[in-house]
C-alpha cells in the first residue's frame, strides 16, 4: 500500500481455494515465504510445494509464471528440489544460502518476522524459483514421489 501498487494481493485463506478468488491466468508469482515445513513424513502432503499444491497454483497462474519459495528448512528445500525434478519443472533460481551470495537480489533482502526470528537457528536461508510446466504429470508420479520419499527415509 505504500508503494501505490494495485497489482499485488496478500492473501490470508486456505490455499486449496486459491481458485475462488483467482481467474485462470490472473496470477504472474506466487512467493511462499517461510512456511510450515511440515517435517513428518506423514504430513508431507500438507508442504505448500507438493505437487497436489502446484496443481491448485496452475489453475490460476499465466503460462510462465513463477513460483519462489524462501525458507530456513533444508528438509522444505530439498523436498521442493526433488518435486522440481520429478515434475519437471523448469529452475530459474536456485540459492543453497541466500545471504552468502556475493550480491543479494533485492527482493530476497527483505525479510519476513519468521526470518528474522531465525526460528531454525540456522542463519541460512534457501530459496527456488521455478516455473511449472505446461502439464503437470498425473497421480501416478505422485506415487513416485512417495516411494521416493520412503527409500529417502529409510
Amino acid at each position: 500500500m505504500q508503494e501505490g501498487l494495485s497489482n499485488v494481493a496478500f492473501l490470508r485463506t486456505q490455499i486449496d481455494q486459491l481458485a475462488g478468488y483467482f481467474n485462470p491466468g490472473e496470477v504472474e508469482e506466487i512467493w511462499i515465504t517461510f512456511p510450515d515445513p511440515q517435517l513428518r513424513m506423514s504430513r508431507a502432503k500438507k508442504r505448500l510445494t507438493h505437487p497436489k499444491f502446484l496443481r491448485v497454483y496452475q489453475q490460476v497462474m499465466k503460462p510462465g509464471g513463477y513460483i519462489n519459495l524462501k525458507t530456513d528448512s533444508p528438509d522444505l528445500y530439498h523436498f521442493t528440489r526433488t518435486v522440481i525434478e520429478l515434475y519437471g519443472c523448469k529452475v530459474e533460481a536456485d540459492y543453497d544460502n541466500v545471504y552468502q551470495l556475493s550480491a543479494v537480489p533485492e527482493e530476497l533482502r527483505i525479510k519476513t518476522h519468521y526470518e528474522s526470528l531465525d526460528i531454525a537457528g540456522s542463519n541460512r536461508v534457501h530459496y527456488l524459483r521455478f516455473q511449472l510446466p505446461a502439464q503437470l504429470p498425473g497421480l501416478e508420479k505422485d506415487q513416485e514421489l512417495k516411494k521416493n520419499l520412503e527409500q529417502c527415509r529409510n
